[in-house]
Parts: structure tokens; sequence; C-alpha cells
């Protein structure tokens, strides 16, 4: 049932085929126990922005969250089906749960067949968690294609051309010196990236959720906020 839902939707005239109230960027970066992922708390009508104090942060079970930008409807679609597929597994003779990697690839299939059939899921998603068992990080990404990968370290949106060469050089110095990227350090790391694409990105937001996973914890924290650095705009000349 869930995956005629999934492929052969009747009711999917009764929502947009375009983006409506869209989310901004979400970033993620992997630390040596684990996964922290951030995303401002702002929705946007076009340009306008609609909505704040909305959570793009879904904690899916004890070892994984999952970020999203995008169609915020789309979202809240796929995010009743991720509940009722848990709730599935739970009920069943043999109890399981999504773990990070099968949770990127029931997106990645879901959104590759949504897309296959001309009428997709508008959004991206950052898949970060812990393998149970292994206790190892895991962190991937799938944008409305389908297109997926694993990293280290991932952004979406306008996200993935300001900020990643940002937190790609963070992990090479970490290398260089020999040192291990700690909790607090990626945490100062999402926080730099929020502040920079508030400063850049007009759809982005000063106030964001952060998560974080570990084998021995999975929690998401908020409302941190971020003030920006307004210093350079005097510097910034030619479009008067």
């Amino acid at each position: 049932m869930i995956a005629e839902t999934l492929f052969h939707d009747d009711n999917a005239s009764l929502r947009a085929g375009e983006p409506v109230c869209t989310g901004a960027s979400v970033i993620a970066l992997m630390f040596d126990q684990g996964v922290v992922i951030a995303a401002d708390t702002k929705l946007s009508y076009g340009r306008f922005s609609r909505y704040k104090g909305v959570s793009r942060l879904m904690r899916v079970n004890d070892n994984t969250i999952l970020g999203v930008s995008g169609d915020y409807a789309d979202y809240q679609y796929l995010q009743s089906i991720i509940n009722g597929r848990q709730m599935g597994m739970n009920s069943s003779q043999m109890r399981g749960e999504f773990t990070p990697a099968s949770m990127h690839t029931f997106l990645t299939s879901v959104l590759y067949a949504r897309r296959s059939k001309l009428n997709p899921l508008w959004n991206s998603y950052v898949v970060c968690g812990v393998t149970e068992g292994t206790k190892t990080p895991y962190l991937g990404t799938v944008n409305l294609y389908g297109v997926s990968y694993t990293n280290n370290f991932v952004a979406t949106g306008l996200g993935s051309y300001l900020v990643q060469h940002y937190l790609e050089k963070k992990l090479e110095d970490c290398e260089k010196e020999g040192i291990k990227l700690n909790e607090a350090d990626a945490a100062l790391a999402l926080r730099n990236c929020i502040e920079i694409l508030y400063e850049r990105d007009c759809l982005a937001y000063n106030e964001y959720e952060l998560g974080v996973v570990t084998a021995d914890n999975c929690v998401i924290t908020g409302k941190h906020t971020v003030s920006g650095k307004w210093g350079h705009a005097g510097l910034i000349t030619g479009y008067e």
C-alpha cells in the first residue's frame, strides 16, 4: 500500500506541481565520533520570508537524522510515509528500523522513481547517523532527480556553492595537522557556514537548528542564532 502511494499517487493533483514554500540550504559535517547537521528555520514563499521557526530536521530514530531543503509540502508528505513505514517495521514480527544507509537508499529509490514519472518531489535530503554495530558515522545526500552520494561533508541548495569549500578546507587542515575533528569544532564550523549563508543567500535565516548523532546520542537542539559580519559591506562598490 505504501509503495502504491509513493509511486502511483492518485492525489497528486491535489498538491502543487512546483515548489511553493521552500527551505534553503542544509549542511552537515562528519567528525571523529559522529555527524553534525544544521538547517535554518525559515520557509520562503518565492523570495518572500513567509514562515519562521519551522524545523527542517527530523529525528527518525536513535541513530538517524534527516534534513530537507526545497518544498516543505513534499517533505511533509514523505515524512508521513517514513513514519508509517517505521511504525510498520516496529509492529511486525521481525522488528526493525531504518539505518542511515537504508534511509538513504529508500529516499534515493523514491525520488528517482517520482522523477522518472515526471512527477518529482521537489526536495534535496541529507541523511546522517551512526551505523549500529560498527558505530561508524554515515553521511549522504540525494536530490530531486534521485542522484545520491556519500561524503564526509555535504551541503544542499546555495550552500553547495558557498560553503562546501570551507568544509573541505576544514577537514584538510585537520588532516595536515594530524588531529581529529571533534564535535565542538564541527558544530562551530557549521555555525560559521550558517553565518556565511545568512550574509550571502537572500533565502537564508540567522536562526537555525543543530542536530548531533553519535553512538550514544541523537539529538536536535535550537534555537541557535548568528548575527553576521557586515563590516565588509562598505567595501562592495559598483552596484549603485
